[in-house]
């Protein structure tokens, strides 16, 4: 099995644990794109954190702004998706008195915030996400992106549960 890849989202806050009580640090993030998950791609990742020392750990805050990759559920398009999330959570030190599953700091003093990042994006995905509101879809014949174009089909509008009718008509 290969070594799991250091995220680029781990900073070392270990320096805060040290200080007093509500001291606090502020980091800027600008990633073009980051891989925050094997099925999380954020392009860009960008916002400010601040990370204050408590007497429980550290509390980071921050709002970050991204796009995230979707598939449109009319048309199977892929296209960018943009999001906006807040982060507020408490990560807990020593890692013994955190509660069970909560967040917690390193021995050495890291916090990665990629599990966070990662379930704070997946919360602004929308049930039905569309390329664009007026999205007109696929052919139900051909498949056809009608974004596109117009597909050459037939429009046609009979009921077949009819059809028997039809025929009294000729």
């Amino acid at each position: 099995m290969g070594q799991k890849a250091l995220s680029r989202l781990r900073f070392n806050f270990g320096f805060l644990l040290e200080a007093t009580l509500g001291e606090s640090r502020v980091t800027e993030l600008d990633y073009p794109t980051i891989r925050v998950s094997e099925d999380v791609t954020l392009t860009p990742l960008q916002g400010q954190i601040e990370a204050t020392r408590t007497s429980e750990g550290i509390y980071i805050a921050g709002v970050l702004h991204s796009a995230i990759e979707l598939e449109c559920v009319r048309c199977l398009t892929p296209f960018l998706h943009p999001i906006t999330f807040e982060i507020g959570d408490l990560f807990y030190y020593p890692p013994h008195t955190a509660p069970p599953g909560e967040f917690v700091i390193a021995e050495t003093g890291f916090v990665d915030l990629a599990p966070l990042v990662r379930e704070l994006s997946l919360l602004e995905i929308p049930m039905h996400a569309l390329c664009k509101e007026d999205c007109l879809g696929l052919c139900q014949e051909c498949g056809q992106n009608l974004n596109e174009g117009d597909c050459s089909c037939e429009e046609d509008n009979s009921d077949p549960r009819f059809a028997i009718l039809g025929k009294l008509l000729d």
